[in-house]
């Protein structure tokens, strides 16, 4: 097979031995350190990306994505207002809710809570949905005063299904001769749903219209018309309906927005300090190329005589350097996908236990693969160590024969 001669000559010098041993061991050095840094990169960012991605569906796939309301909270209307809303590009559904917040009692502790009043028949969360283990969403019935609460809020209010709470709220408040008296009503525990993030330890939910007679509205109104969206980061970029005088629309990024916040920049912080060890694995392809430059000066030497010119020596040393990350960007995207997708399994056998349920028992960790991501993390550790070896290539093109074969 037919090869150009820059690139059959700078593979050579790949596999030659070298006079110097430690040009070797630092071009093998370098090779190891881009292959750490890119399993490194790869296996803690799939990490964080599941990370991010079961915060996305466990905390934001259970609140309020978006809400239409007014300044007095009461929505007339919802059946008529709710049809346009559905043909809003990315909205999945838009539901009626009564959202308010409260103070939930049993015999023994007391609790803030924040209870949704919902029509089961609309109600699109598929994670409470899915993670419901006792009752069913159809126990929520008209004038039943039935509710359904997190596994966590059910632990600390030390209740079970069957056993009877009082829910007390601010609004609904009404004057009496003794002063201020909260509306207050009692409901029966009929199920509980295990979502594992916080909202288990807040939300309690019961339907729309007992939840309206709690706050003392019509049982026709509502607080807000809720959307759900096909991903909940479509609420950055979508188109708002245009809003009558008075109405109002916020979305999760008022409740939630610091810590999703946070977590992407700990991502980034993360991707930049990782980077730095492709960086230094990149420095060190500098050094050895520089060392292979002088350790080859007088075959350069010899090849310059023989007619090649600087441009082609240039491309033999750039070939010769990059080898050693391509190879390590190569074999470290390799590992490190095959490190992330079975981490917990090598975890299991080290004996870590880095995560715990609500339980007390093990988690397993989170991974989600980005095609585009892993592709810049491979490419982009080739582009370092081909920018690596310009220097030391350029150098070897300005080798001068007469100067190199003076001693031999």
């Amino acid at each position: 097979m037919f090869y150009p001669l820059s690139l059959f000559i700078g593979l050579r010098y790949t596999k030659s031995k070298r006079n110097n041993k430690f040009v070797s061991f630092v071009s093998l050095f370098s090779t190891g350190g881009i292959t750490l840094g890119v399993l490194a990169l790869i296996t803690v960012l799939s990490v964080m990306n599941g990370f991010e991605s079961e915060l996305k569906t466990r905390i934001l796939g259970a609140v309020p994505q978006a809400v239409l309301s007014n300044q007095t909270q009461t929505v007339d209307d919802w059946q008529q207002k709710r049809v346009p809303l559905l043909e809003i590009e990315n909205v999945k559904s838009v539901e009626p809710v009564i959202n308010n917040e409260a103070i939930i009692q049993s015999a023994k502790h007391l609790q803030g809570v924040t209870f949704e009043g919902i029509y089961p028949e609309y109600y699109a969360s598929e994670v409470v949905k899915s993670h419901i283990y006792a009752g069913r969403l159809e126990d929520l019935t008209s004038r039943s005063y039935n509710i359904i609460i997190g596994r966590s809020l059910a632990r600390d209010l030390s209740v079970s299904v069957g056993d009877k709470v009082r829910i007390i709220s601010a609004r609904g408040t009404r004057f009496t001769p003794l002063g201020q008296l909260p509306s207050q009503r009692n409901f029966t525990v009929k199920g509980f749903f295990d979502v594992g993030s916080d909202v288990d330890k807040y939300l309690v939910l019961m339907h729309a219209k007992d939840a309206a007679r709690l706050i003392r509205i019509n049982e026709d109104q509502v607080t807000g018309l809720r959307f759900s969206f096909d991903d909940p980061f479509d609420v950055m970029s979508w188109t708002p309906p245009h809003l009558q005088q008075g109405e109002t629309i916020t979305d999760w990024r008022s409740t939630h927005g610091e810590l999703f916040a946070a977590v992407k920049m700990e991502k980034n912080m993360i991707w930049l300090l990782l980077c730095l060890i492709i960086a230094v694995a990149a420095f060190n392809i500098l050094s050895s190329s520089v060392m292979v430059v002088s350790d080859k000066s007088a075959e350069v030497a010899i090849l310059k005589t023989l007619g090649i010119t600087g441009k082609t020596l240039n491309l033999v040393f750039i070939i010769q350097g990059a080898w050693s990350g391509i190879i390590g960007a190569l074999i470290g995207t390799g590992l490190g996908l095959l490190l992330s997708t079975y981490i917990n399994e090598v975890l299991r056998f080290l004996g870590l236990h880095l995560l715990e349920n609500a339980s007390g028992g093990a988690r397993l960790l989170p991974v989600l693969h980005e095609p585009t991501q892993i592709l810049v993390i491979m490419f982009g550790a080739m582009l370092l160590s081909l920018l690596a070896t310009l220097y030391p290539a350029y150098r070897a093109g300005k080798v001068s024969p007469v100067e190199a074969l003076r001693y031999e």
